[in-house]
């Protein structure tokens, strides 16, 4: 009869602590989703991740959700972008060498940072996807990449804008996301763990 009772309360002791173990990952997975708990304007946030689908879907909750304004930049062509992730009422911009109407040259960190910053200046509170600042770091170079995003942050504080960034921190050396982690507000990204608690 004693051996029963010392093996239930091991029992009760074990699910105890897988009860605990399941809330403190529940806690930790929360903290690496932005969007699922603040809607912080005047944030940049930079979504770590190989699969830029969360910060798309991040980017149209967002937009939908608070009714506002929305751009986005990237290497994809906006009429693809469109149709994948269902991007209505959308400006953008193609990160491309080829000149069309919604084309801007990668080079032109200059000229890139004046359209965004028009664009959330006449739109408050506007919410701005940055997809391929990879290539841009490729198309310049790390540090005119780093300054682009110190300013057009500024810009977006001062706008109470949002922007989202998705960035695979295998694209950029240690250091480099350092700096991108003193700028910004970083969070993981993992599909499994999103998919497993959705």
């Amino acid at each position: 009869m004693f051996g029963l009772a010392l093996v239930s309360g091991r029992i009760v002791a074990l699910i105890v602590v897988a009860v605990a173990v399941v809330i403190w990952l529940l806690v930790q997975v929360r903290k690496k989703i932005p969007f699922g708990f603040a809607d912080d304007f005047g944030t940049s946030y930079v979504l770590k991740t190989k699969d830029s689908r969360k910060a798309y879907e991040t980017y149209r909750e967002l937009k939908e959700k608070h009714s506002r304004e929305g751009m986005v930049v990237s290497r994809v062509f906006p009429d693809r972008l469109s149709r994948r992730y269902g991007l209505k009422g959308t400006a953008f911009l193609w990160l491309s060498y080829e000149k069309t109407e919604n084309s801007i040259d990668p080079s032109d960190l200059e000229k890139l940072e004046f359209l965004i910053h028009d664009f959330i200046s006449s739109h408050k509170g506007a919410v701005v996807l940055l997809d391929g600042v990879e290539y841009l770091i490729l198309q310049n170079s790390f540090e005119s990449a780093l300054k682009f995003l110190q300013s057009l942050n500024d810009r977006i504080i001062l706008n109470m804008a949002a922007l989202i960034i998705p960035l695979d921190p295998a694209s950029v050396e240690k250091k480099e996301l350092s700096l991108l982690e003193r700028e910004l507000d970083i969070y993981q990204v993992d599909y499994r763990l999103m998919r497993f608690f959705e």
